[in-house]
């Protein structure tokens, strides 16, 4: 019954990519120009984060290595990805989901917005900043991606821009939607905005927040950046309390539900077969004696033996050879309300006050912001704490672990950057995307390729779907999985 439930969500997850007409042409779908700005960000916000969770998400979970796929008892559908078999359905459906849709409906949301009378600036600058988003997410996935010649109906094959361009445009596309709000206008994307409820001091500071992270993502392959890092942190005004994270919303509602939670239920019976523990992050979390451990996993099966210690699933294994020692990815099947990872109202986290810290302890640790390694030993200590008070662990557990953490002044340089990149690492345990694009920037922790992996190096880039790449004469040769990005130095 289990191999069953298995398999009826491989063709859960398949079944939608078979609509037709999800192919990256400048065609607009939304033929109407009185199509109103919330319900097109509403429909684009949807469908993005869906895709980050379900489709992207289970995909990049287990290639980052943040998760384990568990072998045998993914059937395919949960570990192909491990060993890089990337689907061509999940391709399509992620480039549709990142590229067709979520740009093109902001898009159109900011002409209608800019063209009314009077012109709903917090609703354009509200869309740009999303769209900013979209266009930072799909340029970590594929690399250049088209951005110049997006959205214009006159171009039926746009041309792929070089992804430090795309980055540049998404900076200069942030500035603009910072420089557009009007804190004294009404005119917001209102209840249709699921992130802040059109709180546009919210917004203000998820865009300054978000260009911090794109900068320090830059700064390996651009050095000139460094400049930029530093008066944006002078600046300040960024995600300062973790009530400010840039989070998407899931219910504990029919049709509402976290989709890895629903799938699950749906097609598992509750039961947890598909994500397991890695090793990658159970063996640096038990190096560190991590608290959040007993947060982010559990026994297996379904925590109903005892827990007597922590072991993941090397990548590429079969958790079924290692045995029952092996942990699970926590699932609340419960109430809402808990800490759990896969639960019913888990959000979609897009940036949060953790991360912001741990790049700002990163940022002044690497020398680009002033106050040497014991200022960022401060940001780093606020940025741990801010995480696992995230995840429920006690005020007493966490004067524990920050006991046993050495303070970065009393380690070199390098170390202290490296403490830093493990953190965040662990911090990323349910955000796939950020978790595998900051691996790919630190190379920490240390990931080793899984058995039966499909190229001779670690994964770097998803490969365009092949229909985009037959629709488009523009469309780029095919690069090989491993091949680094332009900002992967």
């Amino acid at each position: 019954m289990k191999r069953i439930y298995i398999y009826l969500v491989a063709i859960m997850i398949i079944a939608p990519s078979c609509e037709e007409g999800f192919l990256d042409v400048n065609e607009n779908p939304n033929t109407s120009s009185a199509a109103a700005p919330p319900l097109l960000f509403t429909g684009a916000l949807n469908d993005y984060s869906n895709n980050r969770t379900i489709d992207f998400g289970t995909s990049a979970f287990v290639l980052s290595q943040l998760w384990s796929g568990g072998g045998a008892y993914g059937a395919g559908v949960f570990t192909d990805p491990e060993v890089y078999r990337i689907s061509i359905f999940t391709s399509g459906n992620t480039w549709r989901a990142h590229y067709r849709n979520t740009n093109k409906n902001p898009n159109l949301a900011i002409e209608v917005a800019e063209s009314s009378d009077p012109v709903q600036n917090n609703a354009a600058a509200t869309a740009k900043i999303f769209s900013a988003l979209t266009y930072w997410s799909s340029s970590m996935i594929w690399g250049d991606v088209p951005f110049t010649e997006a959205n214009n109906p006159e171009i039926l094959n746009p041309k792929f821009d070089p992804q430090k361009d795309v980055l540049e445009g998404v900076i200069d596309l942030l500035d603009e939607a910072i420089a557009q709000i009007d804190q004294d206008s009404p005119l917001t994307m209102g209840s249709n905005d699921l992130i802040y409820g059109g709180d546009m001091e919210s917004w203000r500071k998820f865009a300054k927040s978000l260009k911090f992270r794109i900068l320090m993502i830059m700064v390996d392959a651009d050095p000139s950046k460094a400049s930029a890092i530093a008066e944006l942190y002078d600046e300040g005004d960024m995600i300062s309390s973790p009530t400010e994270n840039a989070e998407f919303p899931f219910f504990d509602q029919p049709g509402n539900k976290n989709p890895i939670y629903q799938t699950i239920e749906d097609f598992a019976g509750g039961e947890n077969y598909f994500f397991f523990g890695s090793q990658a992050m159970v063996d640096l979390m038990n190096t560190l004696e991590d608290p959040r451990r007993a947060k982010y996993f559990q026994s297996f099966p379904s925590n109903k033996n005892p827990l007597t210690a922590y072991v993941g699933v090397p990548p590429g294994d079969d958790a079924t050879a290692i045995g029952e020692e092996v942990v699970q990815v926590v699932i609340s099947t419960g109430p809402s309300g808990s800490n759990a990872i896969i639960r019913p109202d888990a959000p979609d986290i897009l940036l949060s006050y953790s991360e912001q810290l741990l790049l700002e302890a990163e940022a002044i640790a690497r020398g680009f912001v002033t106050g040497g390694l014991l200022a960022a030993d401060e940001k780093y200590r606020e940025g741990i704490t801010t995480s696992l008070e995230y995840y429920g662990v006690s005020s007493s557990e966490i004067e524990t672990y920050l006991n046993s953490l050495p303070a970065l002044n009393t380690l070199s340089e390098d170390e202290a950057i490296e403490a830093i990149a493990q953190q965040q690492w662990i911090d990323f345990i349910q955000r796939p995307l950020e978790g595998w694009t900051n691996w790919r920037r630190t190379e920490v922790p240390a990931l080793e390729l899984p058995k039966g992996a499909q190229t001779g190096n670690l994964i770097r880039r998803f490969q365009y779907p092949p229909d985009e790449v037959a629709a488009n004469i523009n469309a780029p040769t095919q690069k090989a999985l491993d091949e680094k990005m332009w900002f992967d130095k």
